[in-house]
């Protein structure tokens, strides 16, 4: 089997995983989905993966220097912020996170935090499992490469890779995307994973990223040895995600909405949700998110955006060439136009307050032509300290 030209999670912050930012469909099923092109072919595909088992899914074998971590009974050594609609599962001797997410006719994904000792098989080794256990073929360090991403948390740095498929007699509604991410240190290996159906997946890339960035080691229990955090180079504070829109204080900012946009019921991860209907019954979406601190960094997110419609990275210096500022009413937005065969993606964001806040509108190309000019409107009403 091949590799199309094209090879995307295109779409958070790296390791194997960030960025279809986030998972578009795919033409071909048993296709790998990642953020950069590999243009190389595969020639020896992996053995097909039998259904796994939920507790070691995507884990390698275990050898002599890949043990799990000591058990440490059902309280986790590690804690975070999940969104509110993922629902929290019983833990195990080797996962120090476990969570469900249920999305329309019957689709799940498992979401987990599993650690090991030592090395556990290298980053190549587990990617090529996860390829396998969706029925694509092996592939080669160099591939690798090209289509990991790096972000950072308080563990460290992660390694994040995007891949999507369909294994043979896989389930539809529970797989199809694995979404993943791997640090390491303190002789221990991290393993953020999100597997499932793929439409569901893409719909909580995003969250996913921003829960990986928010864990960290649990104050260590009286009488109980005190948890090492992973080493890391260039250790930043996680992003926490402000309070969802129920829980936010009324008119926090304040816009002016254009006449055709209809409000629809914002998730846990957005502030405010909008869609908007083309002449071709073709709809667009409208998000608007709010995230503590500098929420990932601007180029991270201009490349996880693009990746979500197939485009490649770009440098620090080529984005300076794609941003737009638009002026509001008290603030400056930065705002990106990006467009391929894929999709379109207007995006804007601002840092205010010590929030990061961001405008999104994802439709079709044409459809996002038309609503352009609503979209600038749209930012240049807003107010932030209303």
């Amino acid at each position: 089997m091949k590799f199309p030209q094209s090879l995307l999670r295109g779409g958070l912050h790296g390791g194997l995983l960030i960025g279809c930012v986030l998972f578009s469909s795919c033409k071909d099923k048993n296709t790998v989905q990642v953020y950069r092109v590999s243009k190389a072919e595969v020639e020896a595909p992996a053995p097909q993966a039998a259904n796994p088992a939920p507790e070691n899914a995507g884990m390698p074998p275990m050898g002599a220097s890949m043990q799990p971590a000591p058990a440490t009974g059902q309280a986790s050594l590690f804690t975070g912020n999940p969104p509110a609609n993922w629902e929290q599962q019983p833990l195990s001797s080797m996962r120090q996170a476990s969570y469900l997410v249920k999305g329309e006719n019957g689709a799940t994904a498992d979401i987990s935090l599993v650690i090991l000792a030592g090395s556990a098989g290298g980053t190549l080794d587990n990617a090529n499992r996860w390829l396998a256990q969706l029925g694509q073929p092996a592939i080669t360090e160099e591939q690798l490469a090209k289509m990991a991403r790096r972000v950072t948390s308080s563990l460290g740095e992660v390694t994040l890779v995007d891949l999507q498929g369909t294994p043979q007699g896989g389930n539809d509604s529970k797989d199809g995307r694995i979404v993943a991410g791997i640090a390491s240190g303190d002789n221990k290996t991290y393993f953020f994973k999100m597997r499932g159906n793929a439409a569901l997946a893409e719909s909580q890339k995003e969250a996913f990223i921003q829960w990986i960035g928010t864990v960290r080691p649990a104050e260590a229990a009286p009488g109980s040895p005190a948890h090492t955090p992973v080493a890391s180079a260039a250790p930043v504070a996680p992003v926490a995600p402000v309070p969802s829109a129920a829980e936010q204080p009324k008119q926090q900012i304040t816009w002016s909405l254009p006449e055709n946009w209809k409000s629809t019921t914002p998730s846990s991860m957005r502030y405010a949700s909008f869609t908007v209907a083309g002449k071709n019954g073709e709809t667009a979406d409208i998000s608007v998110s709010v995230f503590g601190g500098d929420g990932g960094g601007d180029l991270a997110n201009v490349n996880r955006w693009r990746s979500q419609i197939g485009l490649q990275e770009i440098d620090a210096e080529a984005l300076k060439a794609l941003v737009v500022p638009v002026t509001c009413k008290d603030a400056q937005i930065l705002s990106v136009d990006m467009n391929s065969p894929k999709g379109r993606i207007l995006a804007g964001w601002a840092r205010v307050d010590g929030k990061s806040w961001f405008f999104k509108l994802t439709a079709t190309a044409q459809l996002e032509e038309e609503e352009k000019a609503a979209f600038a409107k749209f930012l240049q009403s807003i107010q932030f300290h209303p």
